[in-house]
């Protein structure tokens, strides 16, 4: 089968389910082929994030999958909105591990124009984007253009929501709180705002291949630049709390495909990369991906930040060949 037409050829929904077929040495061949894609197309850089939980659970929000509503019983920590002062701690710890971002989130339906968690955000971004050592981005809700233009201009430039799973499907994860079509509006706000976007979804809630290649070709639509593939890690207390682990080839298929299709977007695999890949955690890699989330996750912890470099270090050795 020649795959390799796909490194500049387009990729339509027709094409992904045929390739979602693929087994075997085919199914090696893909990865061949999204590795070249992703080389040509993304250059030999791994991207690195590094997240904050800012503010933790008692979320209003009815999101299947997550710990941090308050619909559900899951026994995390929950708090306030950080400090100033610990959030610019943080921010410098990711600094000095030479992270290429930083990211404030935080649980809740928004955090809006003025509120003290909101100005903190804005006083944050402008104390921490002075130097230009970092870039700042958050993940903060539904928000309004206003509300996002005016953090843009104190400095954050990147703005994270992500759809999770295809638009059809989206009321069955997210049955009653909120819409699809009001994460849309927010990422379309935020890019009018002058943001970049990172929109990306969970593997592993019960789609279908057809949910997952949709959610890929709205991630194209929307024109994003970054889209972080976290893998459900089940929580016990939560509606997914008894779901089956999805296998590495699925998962690995699943970012094959999606390089093949979004061709120069960054690809990050996120939460779930050590936990649930596991031994197959550097094939991610060489399937297309080409970033990552250090530092551990937001009620999960990672691997430490030393392992991750070398991991890395590693890596690059292997695309160099």
């Amino acid at each position: 089968m020649n795959l390799e037409k796909y490194i500049d050829g387009e990729v339509t929904k027709e094409i992904a389910m045929e390739l979602v077929k693929l087994k075997g040495s085919d199914l090696l061949e893909l990865f061949k082929v999204a590795n070249m894609t992703r080389q040509k197309y993304c250059g030999d850089k791994i991207e690195t994030c590094t997240i904050t939980n800012a503010k933790s659970g008692k979320c209003s929000e009815d999101c299947k999958f997550c710990a941090q509503s308050e619909k559900y019983n899951t026994c995390i920590t929950t708090y306030p909105m950080k400090d100033l002062d610990t959030l610019e701690e943080e921010c410098k710890v990711a600094i000095d591990h030479n992270s290429d971002r930083f990211s404030i989130v935080t649980s809740g339906r928004g955090i809006n124009q003025g509120t003290k968690d909101y100005e903190t955000i804005a006083k944050f971004a402008e104390d921490m984007t002075k130097d230009g050592k970092i870039e700042i981005c958050c993940s903060i809700g539904l928000l309004s253009e206003e509300e996002l233009r005016y953090l843009k201009g104190k400095g954050i430039n990147r703005f994270h929501s992500n759809l999770q799973t295809s638009i059809k499907s989206y009321r069955d994860i997210v049955a009653t709180t909120h819409n699809v079509e009001d994460r849309i509006e927010t990422i379309k706000n935020a890019q009018k705002a002058g943001m970049k976007i990172c929109c990306g979804g969970i593997l592993g809630m019960g789609e279908t291949w057809e949910d997952r290649m949709d959610m890929a070709f709205t991630f194209k639509e929307l024109n994003v630049d970054a889209v972080p593939l976290n893998i459900l890690n089940p929580i016990p207390g939560t509606p997914h709390g008894n779901r089956e682990i999805l296998s590495a080839d699925e998962i690995l298929k699943t970012i094959a495909i999606y390089r093949l299709i979004l061709k120069d977007t960054g690809i990050k695999v996120i939460a779930g990369r050590e936990s649930i890949l596991k031994d197959f955690m550097g094939n991610a890699f060489l399937a297309g991906a080409n970033g990552m989330m250090i530092g551990g996750y937001l009620t999960i912890n990672g691997r430490s930040v030393e392992d991750d470099f070398k991991f890395i270090e590693n890596l690059k050795k292997l695309w160099e060949r």
